[in-house]
């Protein structure tokens, strides 16, 4: 932790602009089986602009999940001997029961969102985290969605704490995790890192190219990697292969015009980039299973 005698003041809340809201604890305790709220139940939540003096200690952890989202100006957090700074773009995700203590910078204290949730859904999003430090970063089109998300979250709030309010905001959060930890450029799960080679440039790369074959090392060119690196990155992040991915969006594309279109199963065939149309049959069916054929006579809807 930073040295105690930076910290001559030390505030946990009151902030000027500051969001807050606390369900209360009889309320939770009511809901707590609902069937659509154990797995992720909010409890509390907020907005801390420039939160000057920002600090807690949680020697024993604290009984919800936490999540931190700094927007601007940069923070602390300490886990044992290890201390992370949090600067704008990164989010903290605190397990529950884990000792902590976190805090605002100084000269340029942070403005974070947060939030305190219950349920096993938390637990499982911090495994996917690198520890010890319990950090992500986060894009920046991710952070704009992020921040829309915990700015609705509160508006949820403003309807009091009844049943229906509290089942959206949950859902809300839902959204909030699933943008952070699997719709976030900067972060891969299945890596868990912050540190990483998106593959996002090269799937629009395989979209573009359905019409026509594709090898491994023009994959591995346009990422801008060897062929093994590649291959290692892009099934670590789509659990496929690069080649079998390729084939399966063609083949996805290929259902869409037996579908929507009347062309011929051989002009099908050469859209996605077979000249044999026979090969193509074989692949789709062992892809889709069923021939073109007969997918096109299936009834749809």
């Amino acid at each position: 932790m930073p040295d105690q005698a930076e910290f001559p003041i030390r505030l946990r809340e009151g902030f000027k602009g500051q969001v807050q809201y606390v369900i209360p604890r009889p309320v939770l305790a009511s809901i707590a089986g609902h069937p659509l709220l154990h797995s992720l139940l909010p409890t509390d939540i907020g907005w801390y602009p420039q939160a000057q003096y920002h600090f807690r200690e949680r020697p024993d952890g604290a009984d919800e999940h936490i999540l931190i989202y700094c927007v601007a100006g940069g923070g602390w957090a300490e886990f044992g001997k290890t201390t992370v700074s949090i600067t704008p773009g990164d989010a903290l995700l605190i397990p529950a029961h884990t000792p902590h203590t976190y805090g605002a910078a100084m000269t340029d204290p942070w403005s974070i969102h947060w939030v305190h949730f219950l349920g096993d859904e938390g637990a499982y999003l911090a495994r996917l985290l690198k520890e010890p430090t319990c950090t992500l970063a986060v894009e920046p089109g991710c952070g704009v969605v992020v921040s829309a998300l915990f700015q609705a979250c509160y508006e949820v709030f403003l309807g009091g704490f009844v049943l229906t309010r509290l089942i959206y905001a949950a859902k809300l959060l839902h959204r909030l995790l699933g943008e952070l930890f699997f719709n976030n450029g900067a972060f891969s799960p299945s890596l868990r890192s912050s540190r990483f080679h998106s593959v996002e440039s090269t799937l629009t790369f395989l979209r573009s190219n359905l019409h026509r074959p594709l090898s491994l090392a023009e994959m591995a060119g346009q990422a801008g990697l060897s062929e093994s690196h590649f291959s290692r990155v892009f099934k670590a992040q789509t659990g496929h292969a690069p080649l079998d991915y390729f084939i399966l969006l063609k083949m996805q594309h290929a259902s869409a015009l037996l579908a929507v279109t009347d062309l011929h199963v051989k002009e099908v065939a050469a859209a996605v980039g077979y000249s044999d149309p026979y090969y193509f049959s074989r692949l789709f069916k062992q892809v889709i299973g069923v021939s073109p054929r007969d997918y096109r006579r299936a009834p749809k809807g």
